[in-house]
């Protein structure tokens, strides 16, 4: 992770982003980028001229400068390889996704608010729908200030995509597990819904076994030479976003790393992403990857 990418939390908040800009750019040794975004409804002000907008529109972003520049010194964020500026733009995400396109980013950091009414989308699942860098989502509140890193992987699709996107979420989670320590765990959760349970008659305990003779052998390719005891992969059955956010509760994981499918429109907003339903129960970091 040599370029980093953060959204500064707005003032008043605590400055999570930051921080967490800090951990990993201490671990990675990486250029951090900050931008924070300062946006007013002027044309609807009767009276403003086209010069007077321009002004407070620059007075604005002066003072969030100025902001920034205290903010990233208190954070400990200074130095050559740090970098800031303020971006006068309502659509964040939008924003974000475009610049990430033209600059070798390799990590979108933002404090994550994990809400979603039905036709409405925040910046987070619109990063998340649109932005083919990964996107690290600090926790707001966490269940407990833990180091364990879990990771869960999509073993039950032949999709070379798929495929090629667990290796990189494997890779990802070890990367992290090396530099902030603690360990790592693995997690596939067979879906299975409570209905299909009693139509089919097959109980968890008992898809969960079956799961694990088929995709034991591929956790074995993928891991290579890194040690993986038992106890640190974890094969389930159930419904993946209520599975997966519950065993990092068990592992106390301080960060899951999940692979996301970008859906976009009506069905995205109706439906959401497995990843997008996990992220709402979760209260641990949370670092998305697109394939």
């Amino acid at each position: 992770m040599n370029k980093l990418l953060v959204i500064a939390d707005l003032p008043k908040n605590k400055a999570k982003a930051l921080a967490k800009a800090r951990m990993l750019a201490t671990g990675f040794d990486s250029q951090v980028h900050v931008v924070s975004f300062v946006y007013e409804q002027l044309k609807h002000i009767s009276g403003l001229s086209t010069q007077q907008m321009t002004a407070i529109k620059d007075s604005l972003i002066a003072k969030r400068s100025d902001w920034l520049k205290k903010e990233l010194e208190n954070a400990g964020l200074t130095g050559a390889n740090v970098t800031c500026e303020v971006v006068w733009e309502k659509n964040i995400a939008g924003w974000v996704t475009s610049h990430s396109q033209s600059s070798a980013y390799d990590l979108i950091i933002k404090t994550g608010h994990r809400s979603e009414g039905l036709f409405y989308t925040p910046t987070d699942w619109h990063l998340l729908r649109t932005c083919q860098v990964p996107v690290l989502l600090v926790a707001d509140k966490k269940w407990k200030k833990q180091q364990n890193t879990l990771v869960a992987l999509d073993l039950g699709s032949k999709l070379k995509t798929k495929q090629a996107l667990n290796k990189q979420l494997l890779q990802t989670a070890v990367a992290w597990s090396n530099a902030f320590g603690g360990e790592l765990h693995v997690v596939y959760c067979q879906p299975m819904s409570s209905l299909l349970k009693d139509i089919v008659g097959i109980s968890a305990k008992e898809a969960a076994s079956k799961a694990k003779r088929e995709v034991m052998p591929l956790i074995e390719e993928l891991r290579g030479d890194y040690p993986l005891s038992k106890g640190q992969i974890h094969i389930k059955a159930g419904e993946p976003e209520k599975v997966i956010p519950s065993v990092a509760a068990d592992v106390n994981a301080g960060v899951v790393i999940i692979g996301t499918v970008g859906r976009k429109g009506l069905r995205g907003q109706l439906l959401g992403n497995t990843a997008e339903k996990v992220l709402s129960l979760l209260k641990t970091d949370a670092l998305a990857i697109q394939p």
